[in-house]
């Protein structure tokens, strides 16, 4: 009894996250079933990668800097369209 587990909801969906996952990998790598899978993977050097992690991850930092720039005048233009309804409120 010790050994049994509690099906609760979020653990059925993890199990059909998986499941769906590895017969996804089944289907992508064309095979007739999952236990086909390993033999078909084929492990790769990591350092023909490391230029392309590189890059992605100076990329990212030059969205983060943009979006703050962004975030900024954005504030800016809501500042002067408040004013401006608060003016065209007080004409009226």
């Amino acid at each position: 009894m010790s050994n049994r587990k509690k099906l609760t909801p979020a653990v059925i969906r993890r199990i059909i996250r998986e499941e769906r996952a590895r017969l996804n990998e089944t289907l992508e790598l064309k095979m007739k079933h999952p236990s086909e899978a390993p033999r078909k993977t084929k492990e790769v050097d990591a350092t023909g990668y490391a230029s392309t992690v590189t890059q992605c991850m100076d990329f990212y930092q030059m969205c983060k800097l943009k979006e703050s720039k962004l975030i900024e005048e954005l504030k800016k233009v809501q500042e002067v369209k408040r004013e401006l309804k608060k003016r065209l409120l007080n004409n009226i």
